[in-house]
């Protein structure tokens, strides 16, 4: 039967190019764990110093992640288009977009590091280790810009090992430098460990330090990549016409992830300043927690949007259609699983986090309320990638901008301000943007305009 043994080829790609990317996600989420537990065990008030700083990383990253697909899904298309040169000068744009980028993002956040937190209402005791934080880790924005770009360019390359490897290697040197840092020098068994002693500010010195050592591995690899590989010296001028396509494919994606983040600082706002500092611990160790559910659905969104930007490259609209619907069920599936899991084990889950009883209880709940939610976020981050590929890159973002603020903030605002449902009712207003979320990026795939405005129609 064609269509079986055509759609068995596709599984055996799809799941080649997606466990990778499963582990890798895995990985650097039980390290984050040990890294949220390492800060954890200093109290409340360090918890919430990294809480605070949590949506404007993200709004960073989102942004640099939003260039990486600029660049990513223009590789993927040369590549289906079995386009060699294109493919090495996209990696020499990308290269120098992301010096470009990194640089701005570090010199923006410097000058604003000392006002960041205290915006997002880090209490008193909070704030100078929230301050500190922030500028530590951003100083190693140039780097990160490397890590995130380059990592999807090699996805969309199809090759999902080599960003496993060096981000597995980078979680892991922080892991080993917070033990360092963080910590003083302390006896354990008679054996004299040494330590810095930084505390919060140690935890951001070996999580700068890991991006370091990982992003420039990863801009090198890619530039080594097999028949495509490239050099600095064959062209570094700025491509007029990658840039323009790059700007039209990523800045939609950028100014999604920009959205979304805005409307988690306004979160965390909101939990900073009507909430407790209890309040804002738990939510940085329930959004720490959570994460290990949609793990899955993010390992295989790269490998959709690899698989049907090459299939759009390569001009077959039915591998691309199929592509996109089997990581879509693949993903609801797995999050179906790991949601149920969250559920179950949400108290445990946040116990290993904090040891403080009412941070722990605070956060369970969160965890409770928004585990229902999973298989729809599944759906949405991998058709996300899925339409992304096929250069439908508005639909995202306005599917963003609809969940965050018309669903998401105003509801937990009146729930939180008006019914008093304390840090549930923030989760639960995630829980309703995240449903929404996948339900209409399932509608948009199923109308496939996608078809249209990839080229592959007729």
């Amino acid at each position: 039967m064609p269509v079986l043994t055509g759609q068995r080829e596709r599984m055996r790609t799809l799941w080649r190019l997606s466990w990778p990317a499963i582990i890798e996600q895995v990985l650097g989420t039980m390290v984050s764990y040990v890294d949220a537990a390492m800060v954890g065990v200093l109290g409340a008030a360090a918890s919430a110093a990294v809480s605070v700083n949590s949506p404007p990383i993200w709004l960073l990253n989102g942004t640099l992640v939003g260039v990486g697909v600029g660049y990513s899904v223009q590789v993927s298309n040369a590549v289906g288009a079995n386009d060699p040169q294109r493919v090495q000068k996209i990696i020499r744009q990308a290269f120098l977009a992301a010096l470009v980028c990194g640089a701005l993002a570090c010199g923006l956040y410097e000058a604003l590091g000392g006002y960041i937190p205290l915006w997002l209402g880090a209490k008193p005791e909070v704030l100078p280790h929230a301050i500190h934080y922030i500028r530590i880790y951003c100083a190693a924005m140039p780097f990160n810009a490397l890590l995130l770009i380059f990592s999807a360019v090699l996805r969309c390359m199809g090759n999902t090992k080599t960003p496993l490897l060096f981000n597995t290697a980078a979680n892991l040197a922080n892991m080993v430098m917070n033990f360092f840092f963080i910590y003083p020098t302390r006896e354990w068994n008679g054996l004299t460990i040494p330590g810095l002693g930084w505390g919060v500010e140690g935890a951001a010195a070996a999580t700068a330090l890991s991006i370091v050592c990982a992003g420039v591995p990863a801009a090198i690899a890619a530039f080594r990549q097999g028949r495509y590989a490239t050099s600095l010296r064959e062209g570094m001028w700025p491509d007029r016409a990658i840039i323009r396509r790059a700007v039209h494919l990523g800045f939609p994606s950028a100014l999604e992830r920009a959205v979304v983040n805005m409307g988690q600082i306004a979160m965390t706002a909101l939990v900073g300043h009507a909430l407790t500092t209890v309040a804002m611990a738990a939510n940085t160790i329930a959004t720490t927690a959570e994460g290990l559910c949609y793990l899955p659905a993010y390992g295989i969104g790269y490998a959709a949007i690899a698989l049907v930007g090459q299939s759009v490259g390569a001009g077959n609209k039915e591998d691309a259609k199929a592509y996109g619907d089997l990581t879509a069920l693949l993903g609801a599936l797995l999050c179906l699983v790991t949601g149920a899991a969250l559920f179950v084990f949400a108290t445990p889950l946040a116990s290993l986090f904090n040891s403080d009883s009412r941070v722990v209880e605070e956060a369970a709940l969160a965890l409770r309320v928004v585990a229902f939610a999973e298989p729809f976020f599944a759906a949405s981050i991998i058709l996300t990638n899925a339409l992304r590929g096929a250069a439908d890159v508005r639909f995202p973002m306005m599917v963003g901008l609809a969940g965050m603020w018309c669903v998401r903030v105003p509801l937990a605002c009146l729930l939180v301000l008006r019914f008093g449902w304390g840090l549930a009712g923030v989760w639960f207003a995630m829980a309703m943007d995240l449903v929404l979320r996948g339900v209409l990026c399932a509608l948009r795939w199923r109308q496939g305009k996608w078809v249209r405005l990839s080229g592959l129609e007729g």
